[in-house]
C-alpha cells in the first residue's frame, strides 16, 4: 500500500507504472468483452436457428407418426373388436350347445330317476300285496286250524257223550241187578220166614199133640202126687218146648230180619253208589260240555284276536308302503327346467376416434442479445475512474493505489472496481 507520509520517487514511479497497467488492462478488457459479446451473439443466433429447424423437423415427424399411429390404432381396434365379437359369438354358440347338452343329460337322469321310482313303486306295491296275502293266508290257516280244533273238541264231546252213555247204561244195568238181587233176596228171606213160620206152627202143633199125649199118658197112670207131678212135669216140658220153639222161631225171624235189613242196606248202598256214579257221569258230561264250550270260546277269541292282529298288520303294511312310497317320491329327481340361452352378444359401440392434434414447432425465444458496445463503455469508464483516482484531473491528495482481484475478475493489479450497476461481459475464469 502507498503510504502518503513516506512519499518518495520510487513510489511515484510505481504508481505511474500501475496506472498505465490499469489503463491498458481496461482497454484490453473492453476489447475482449466487445469481441466476446459479438461472438456470443453470433453463437446465440446460430443456436436459435438450429433449435427452430430442429423443432420443425420434430413437429413434422410427430405429425407423420401420429397420422400413422391413428390409422394403425383404428385398424387394431377394429380388428380386436371384430375378433372379440367373433370370439363372443363362438363362445355363445358353445354355451348354447353346452346348455343343451347339460339339459339333455339332466332329462336323461330325470327319465332314469322316474324309471327307478316306477320300479320301486311297483316293488313296494308287490311287497305290500304279498304281505297282505300272507296275512290273509295266515287268517285262513288259523280258520282251518281252529276248525280242526273245534272238530276235535266236538269229537271229544261226542266221545264223552258216548262213553258216559255206556257208563249210564252200565250203571242202570247195575241198578237193575241190585234191585233184582234186592227183590230176590227179600223174597228169599220172606220165603224163609214164611217157611219158618209154617215149620214153627207144625212143630208147635206136634209139640202140643205130643204134650197132650204125654199128659194123657200121665193121667192114665196111678193117681196121686206122682201123677200130678208127671202132669206138671209134662205141662212144664210142653211149656219149655213151646217157649224154646218160640225162642228158636223168634231168633230165626230176627236173623231173617237182620239178613233182610242187611240186604236192604247193601242194596241201598249199591243204589247210592250207582246214583253217585250217575252223578259223576252227569258231571263228566257237564264238564265235557263246559270244556267244549270253553274251547269254542277260546277258538272264537283266538280267531277274533288273530283277525284283529292281521288287520293291524295289514294297516302297518299299508303304512310302511306309504312311507316307502314317500321315501321313493323324495328321492325322485325334480324335472329339470330349461335354463334358457344367454343373451346374444352385441357388437360393441363404435369407438369415436379423434385425430391427434397436429404438432407445431415449439416456440424458441429470440436469443438474449449482449451489448457489444457496453464493454467499450465500461473500459472507458474504468479508465476515467482510474484517472480520477490518480487525481490527474487537478484534484489534490495522493491517490490510493491498490490491487483489487475481485472486482474486475481479471486479476489486473491496480485496477479499480467497476461500476456494479453495469453488466459485465468479460471473460470468466
Amino acid at each position: 500500500m502507498f503510504n502518503p507520509k513516506g512519499n518518495h520517487l520510487l513510489d511515484e514511479q510505481l504508481v505511474v507504472s500501475g496506472l498505465e497497467m490499469n489503463i491498458f488492462g481496461a482497454i484490453v478488457g473492453a476489447v475482449t468483452g466487445h469481441n466476446q459479446a459479438k461472438k456470443n451473439n453470433a453463437k446465440a443466433r446460430e443456436n436459435t436457428k438450429k433449435q427452430r429447424e430442429h423443432n420443425r423437423r420434430i413437429a413434422d415427424k410427430t405429425n407423420r407418426f401420429n397420422a400413422e399411429k391413428f390409422v394403425i390404432d383404428k385398424a387394431n381396434y377394429e380388428n380386436i373388436s371384430n375378433y372379440n365379437f367373433e370370439t363372443r359369438k363362438t363362445a355363445h354358440r358353445f354355451q348354447k350347445k353346452q346348455i343343451r347338452f347339460v339339459h339333455a343329460q339332466q332329462m336323461k337322469q330325470f327319465a332314469k330317476s322316474n324309471e327307478i321310482a316306477e320300479a320301486q313303486f311297483g316293488l313296494n306295491e308287490q311287497g305290500a300285496r304279498q304281505a297282505i296275502e300272507s296275512q290273509q293266508l295266515s287268517v285262513e290257516d288259523m280258520f282251518i286250524q281252529q276248525q280242526y280244533e273245534g272238530e276235535s273238541s266236538l269229537s271229544a264231546l261226542k266221545d264223552a257223550y258216548t262213553e258216559q252213555a255206556f257208563n249210564v247204561r252200565e250203571e242202570n244195568t247195575k241198578l237193575l241187578g241190585i234191585k233184582s238181587k234186592q227183590r230176590l233176596g227179600t223174597a228169599s228171606i220172606q220165603n224163609q220166614i214164611d217157611s219158618l213160620m209154617t215149620a214153627g206152627s207144625f212143630q208147635k202143633q206136634a209139640s202140643l199133640v205130643e204134650g197132650l199125649l204125654e199128659e194123657g199118658k200121665a193121667s192114665l197112670g196111678q193117681a196121686g202126687k206122682s201123677r200130678a207131678k208127671r202132669q206138671q212135669s209134662t205141662a212144664a216140658a210142653l211149656q219149655r218146648g213151646m217157649i224154646g220153639l218160640e225162642a228158636e222161631l223168634t231168633g230165626k225171624r230176627k236173623q231173617a230180619g237182620i239178613e233182610l235189613a242187611q240186604l236192604n242196606a247193601e242194596s241201598s248202598l249199591a243204589i247210592t253208589g250207582v246214583g253217585l256214579n250217575l252223578e259223576k257221569i252227569n258231571n263228566a258230561i257237564q264238564n265235557a260240555e263246559a270244556e267244549a264250550e270253553y274251547n269254542g270260546r277260546v277258538i272264537s277269541d283266538n280267531i277274533e284276536s288273530f283277525i284283529n292282529q292281521a288287520e293291524r298288520n295289514i294297516d302297518n303294511i299299508i303304512t310302511q308302503k306309504q312311507y316307502a312310497d314317500m321315501n321313493t317320491q323324495a328321492q325322485m329327481m325334480l324335472e329339470p327346467e330349461f335354463p334358457g340361452y344367454p343373451p346374444k352378444p352385441e357388437p360393441p359401440p363404435e369407438r369415436i376416434f379423434i385425430e391427434a392434434m397436429k404438432a407445431i414447432p415449439g416456440f424458441v425465444p429470440s436469443p438474449a442479445h449482449q451489448s457489444e458496445t457496453a464493454p467499450i463503455f465500461q473500459g472507458i469508464a474504468d479508465v476515467a475512474d482510474t484517472l480520477i483516482g490518480m487525481n490527474i484531473g487537478g484534484g489534490g491528495g495522493a491517490p490510493t493505489v491498490g490491487v483489487d482481484r475481485t472486482s474486475s475478475g481479471m486479476g489486473i493489479p491496480g485496477s479499480v472496481a467497476p461500476n456494479t450497476n453495469l453488466p459485465y461481459y468479460g471473460p470468466s475464469f
